[in-house]
């Protein structure tokens, strides 16, 4: 690994790691949701969401989760992170199971899909970030 990629890496740690894959994760959904093709507009998910709220007013959302799992990366607390991708992913999948019921047929697999991903971001949550003593020429 190149020394730099190194630094970053000891100084984020695993937990940082994994909210810098959680912020790409939310801007990118973001992005879909801010400026959808037209086969997502009209998608029954997309009909059903658009009419709770604006796709680009879910996208800020998502946004502003992502922006805060990618500063909080590089932070030494970051439980506010932590606690708003896995709040986003159960109320993305909550949103769902309301489709679901109001008749969109496949949104019962996001259901299963988003709250299976936020079990994920609670349980990586509370593992503690992981401590190796330094070598004697890294000093």
């Amino acid at each position: 690994m190149v020394p730099l990629l190194c630094c970053v890496r000891r100084r984020i740690g695993i937990r940082g790691e994994f909210l810098l894959a959680l912020a790409l994760l939310d801007f990118v959904n973001a992005y879909r949701l801010t400026w959808p093709s037209p086969e997502t507009s009209m998608t029954p998910t997309g009909q059903f969401l658009a009419a709770l709220a604006p796709l680009p007013v879910w996208g800020a959302v998502w946004a502003a989760v992502g922006g805060l799992c990618l500063v909080q990366a590089f932070a030494a607390h970051d439980r506010w992170a932590f606690a708003a991708a896995s709040a986003l992913k159960v109320g993305w999948a909550l949103l769902h199971a309301a489709a679901w019921l109001w008749g969109v047929p496949q949104a019962w697999w996001s259901v299963v899909i988003w709250l299976g991903f936020a079990r994920v971001v609670h349980t990586i949550a509370k593992v503690p970030e992981a401590t190796t003593p330094s070598l004697p020429n890294e000093r």
